[in-house]
């Protein structure tokens, strides 16, 4: 992609120091030219593999064969620079300028995006053939020239010369650069040599990087054509050190998400009109992102399979059905098994006794989710954990709240036999009364039924089961200091594996960690999970419950009764604060949609509309067209600040009311939810006057909403299709009403009367701490002054008869 120099040292690493060899590869390095069309020189067969920029996806959507291995830069170093002097301010100035460039970077959508966003094409330009040689801006033989941040700036400023720099991440487009690519007929042919070949590849960049002055005086002696400075190329080398790792410090790396955006880019800028399938355009089957050893990889070809042992009784974490492993830990051992390309299966055992025994008797490789002890240090080594989960106590209903575990030291609580936190709570708590049993379901029996005073587990585990089987019988009364730090152990005598399944951890992102805990659990696990709110839960409960039953006792006498209301008004204000707490936690999905990557799409928005006015100017676009076009992205642009300002505002308690147009609220609402819903393929039916309006609180009205449709959302996922939302908005007298029903076939007669109930939730039976519905009660209650009722009804839509929840809001005018 370019003469030689740093930018290439991975390459050059790989071969002078053998890891190609390594893998029986011999490889030759082809040179570039100005001449050289990359893409062609590797689907023509003339090379097996070459480096380019992202423009090879609009080659894909085309119909070429292309396969990207990995990308080099996680951020593009390509600019285009001029001399400081050389009064070229603005993009707009590069009319009628003179600009090298080689025909392959004319092709380049970076470097085109961001001259459509100013208004400039290439035709504006006059391009002149790349002599790479900057000599030629100091010349004057050029105006411009295409050129990389880490290395034509610091060789002009050898020569005493400073530069104008043209870059367009500044102008939103931060893409990837010089991408790994082949062609797919390699990668079906010989697989093993496509893996092994970027292997090598890899490893020769993590090489180059941890020893850069020996690197940059191999390339200074050997692989230097330009004649450059020892000093510019190690210059290079650690400005690229800046660009080429990911956030987890890994090289080579590409997620989809950012695949996706920047075909959304080129969309929009008209260079890109298909879709790409993630899965055909990037190779993922050699193991590119775990950065394997040579010998790590031969030691899965020759393991074939990994046999893994797990809890059969620990849901919502896993457990079996039917024989199959399902839970959280099936569903992240998919994502290693799809990263190692290994197949991996579980044993079925009937108890985590059992398991363990296999464990120590070697019948199984690796567990699914375990804690280090002493014990099983004998037989497991054990990566870093990838859960961190609190403890907590669970007791009959009527115990009440426990500060500190040893306040129970005289009582009896159960505990798991063979888990972690047991023989470290024994150590730790020698005085308590700690019993065995062999599943979470025969402790939680004991409590019921008296033969223990509480069972310790997990907070996921615990709440699980209380709101699957014990609601209104068991309660959780304390959360422990202690927290459950769970990885993956692995046996002992073959230590490769602790290392292979370490990197396969290290290469699942947060994204993908907490889309498996959100199908599980609906609290988000972050970092660190803020549990005052289950403290202000737990308190809140407790006090009502006292409340409640000097409410019963009667009114004592009028001291009494305004100590009653003091604690009452007191209660208030906890369930503001409670209301506070679930309000942020209930908007993160909303946040996580609005937050990220602000300046991007902003970009985006301002890029289609200077792109219109483009074709405006060349009269390929109508008046109308052109005139509706603009003022819509326009009004979007304002509507993304705005939207950041009422974020800015939302937690403000000095609230008015203001007045609200209806229709342009409810569509905020859909807007929040963004990309979920497009890519669940939910349809939404509106009929709604486009002049009502109403005085209330806005925000109090869009998070109840939210939760509605967020529920309505994840009732719509267990859909094959017709997937509908439905919203109804009219009068009635003095009221607004606003009703909202799904298509995902209705709630349970049996729990209809419950959903709005603290814990409660309406959503699968493994998701759900059910604090979302019962806070929209509140606020429309006790903020809006309205009502909520939930029924389930048919509806018909395009000649489908269809069925689901239906939650009437009444609010008043």
């Amino acid at each position: 992609m370019w003469l030689d120099q740093f930018e290439f040292a991975g390459f050059y690493v790989a071969k002078e120091k053998g890891f190609y060899k390594d893998f029986n590869l011999e490889v030759e390095l082809k040179k570039f030219t100005s001449d050289t069309i990359v893409t062609n020189e590797v689907l023509n067969g003339n090379a097996d593999f070459g480096t380019n920029s992202t423009s090879l996806l609009i080659e894909k959507a085309n119909g070429k064969d292309i396969v990207i291995l990995g990308s080099i830069f996680q951020s593009s170093p390509l600019v285009l620079i001029a001399l400081e002097n050389a009064n070229i301010n603005y993009i707009q100035d590069f009319k009628n300028k003179k600009l090298m460039i080689t025909k392959e970077q004319e092709r380049f959508a970076t470097l085109q995006s961001m001259l459509t966003s100013k208004g400039v094409g290439l035709d504006d330009i006059n391009i002149l053939p790349h002599s790479f040689d900057v000599n030629d801006l100091i010349n004057k033989k050029t105006d411009l020239m295409l050129a990389y941040t880490t290395n034509e700036p610091f060789l002009l400023k050898e020569k005493g010369y400073k530069t104008k720099i043209f870059n367009p991440k500044d102008y939103g487009f931060d893409f990837y650069e010089e991408l790994i690519f082949t062609r797919s007929e390699l990668v079906n042919k010989d697989p093993k040599l496509v893996s092994d070949f970027y292997q090598a590849t890899i490893k020769g960049w993590e090489y180059a990087f941890n020893n850069i002055n020996e690197v940059a005086k191999l390339i200074y002696e050997k692989y230097n054509p330009q004649n450059k400075s020892l000093e510019s190329l190690i210059f290079e080398a650690n400005e690229m050190k800046k660009l080429v790792y990911d956030e987890k410090g890994r090289i080579g790396t590409i997620t989809p998400e950012r695949i996706n955006l920047i075909i959304n880019t080129y969309k929009v800028m008209g260079l890109l009109d298909k879709d790409i399938k993630f899965n055909e355009l990037v190779y993922s089957n050699h193991l590119n992102n775990l950065n394997l050893t040579n010998s790590e990889l031969i030691y899965l070809k020759q393991k074939k399979k990994i046999k893994l042992c797990i809890d059969p009784m620990w849901m919502p974490f896993e457990s079996f059905k039917k024989g199959k492993h399902i839970g959280i830990t099936a569903d992240y051992f998919k994502l290693l098994e799809k990263k190692l390309a290994i197949p991996i299966e579980p044993i079925v055992t009937k108890s985590w006794s059992e398991s363990l025994k296999l464990g120590q008797n070697r019948e199984c490789d690796a567990f699914s989710l375990v804690m280090s002890t002493p014990k099983r240090e004998k037989y497991l080594d054990f990566t870093k954990p990838y859960l961190h989960i609190p403890l907590v106590i669970a007791t009959d209903i009527n115990q009440p709240f426990i500060d500190k575990l040893e306040q129970v030291k005289d009582k009896r609580l159960a505990i798991v036999k063979g888990y972690a936190y047991g023989e470290i709570l024994k150590i730790k708590y020698p005085t308590i009364n700690f019993i065995e049993v062999e599943n979470i379901t025969e402790g939680l029996e004991k409590v019921l039924n008296g033969n223990a005073f509480g069972f310790i587990g997990t907070i996921a585990t615990v709440g699980f089961h209380i709101q699957k089987d014990y609601i209104g019988q068991l309660k959780i009364t304390a959360k422990l200091n202690d927290t459950w730090n769970l990885g993956i152990g692995t046996r002992n005598d073959e230590p490769l594996l602790n290392s292979i399944f370490s990197k396969a951890i290290d290469s699942i992102n947060d994204n993908e960690l907490q889309k498996i805990l959100n199908k599980w659990i609906s609290v988000n696990f972050n970092k660190e999970f803020d549990y005052r709110i289950l403290y202000i839960l737990i308190i809140f409960s407790f006090l009502s419950f006292l409340f409640y039953r000097q409410y019963l006792l009667k009114r004592l006498n009028n001291e009494l009764n305004k100590k009653v209301a003091l604690e009452i008004q007191k209660n208030e204000e906890k369930n503001k604060i409670l209301i506070k707490q679930s309000r942020m936690a209930s908007m993160g999905e909303m946040l996580e949609n609005i937050a990220h990557q602000w300046r991007q799409p902003l970009s985006v928005i301002s890029v289609a509309a200077s792109g219109l006015e483009l074709k405006k100017e060349l009269n390929t676009l109508s008046d109308e067209e052109f005139k509706e076009a603009i003022l819509h992205i326009k009004n979007s642009t304002q509507y993304l600040s705005d939207t950041i300002d009422d974020f800015r505002t939302y937690f403000n308690e000095n609230k008015e009311k203001k007045s609200i147009n209806i229709h342009n609220m409810i569509n905020k609402c859909i807007d929040l939810l963004g990309s979920k819903i497009i890519n669940y393929n939910i349809v939404f039916i509106k009929n709604i006057d486009k002049n009502l309006e109403i005085i209330s609180l806005e925000n109090e009205l869009i998070q109840s909403i939210m939760n509605i449709l967020i529920n309505a959302k994840d009732a719509l996922l267990l859909k094959e299709k017709d997937k509908y939302i439905l919203i109804n908005v009219f009068k009635d007298k003095d009221n607004l009403v606003i009703e909202i029903i799904d298509s995902a076939n209705g709630i349970k007669k049996e729990i209809l009367d419950k959903i709005f109930e603290p814990y409660f939730t309406t959503k699968h039976q493994y998701k759900g701490t059910g604090i979302g519905l019962y806070m929209t009660k509140q606020l429309i209650e006790n903020h809006l002054k309205g009502s909520i009722e939930a029924t389930n009804e048919s509806f018909t839509f395009e000649n489908k008869q269809l069925y689901g929840a239906k939650f009437t809001l009444e609010i008043p005018i």
